[in-house]
């Protein structure tokens, strides 16, 4: 799918815009509210910390995800200096390099200038731990009917 092709607007309700990029970063922000209060690692993380993390593009999308003490909060754009910068080329790449979670394709952004950091890069270290917890735990029959479900779709569509 081509997200250049989906129109971009701005849901004032929300915060939030319908770039892939900042709809996935304020979702990420929503469950890393859910684990601040129900996961004892998440918790963890998060307890007696202060930093701001902005993801953004080239192109002038930002988020800025704001740990405050065990409190996970978000504001659009770049408001205040963030501690820790990850910033892509463009919305489509940020969103296929945060899904994949794929170290390989952050190194070959690296070296290729499409995906830039810079600032504090323990916050990188510290955002690798928070996404291993951001993936909910699914019980073990529903991970079997997902097993069924792929391999009927692979089975039907070849892929």
């Amino acid at each position: 799918m081509n997200f250049s092709s989906i129109p971009v607007v701005k849901l004032p309700l929300f915060d939030v815009s319908t770039d892939p990029l900042d709809l996935l970063v304020a979702g990420l922000v929503l469950r890393m509210k859910q684990l601040s209060r129900t996961n004892p690692k998440f918790i963890e993380l998060v307890h007696e910390r202060q930093f701001r993390i902005q993801i953004g593009t080239d192109l002038g999308v930002a988020r800025q995800i704001i740990v405050d003490h065990g409190n996970i909060s978000t504001v659009a754009g770049a408001n205040e200096p963030a501690d820790f910068t990850l910033q892509f080329a463009d919305s489509e790449q940020g969103f296929k390099t945060l899904i994949k979670g794929d170290a390989s394709l952050f190194m070959a952004g690296m070296q290729d200038g499409s995906i830039k950091m810079e600032g504090d890069f323990g916050l990188l270290v510290w955002f690798n731990q928070a996404a291993k917890l951001i993936p909910p735990k699914l019980p073990k029959p529903v991970k079997e009917k997902i097993k069924v479900a792929r391999a009927f779709i692979k089975e039907k569509t070849g892929k």
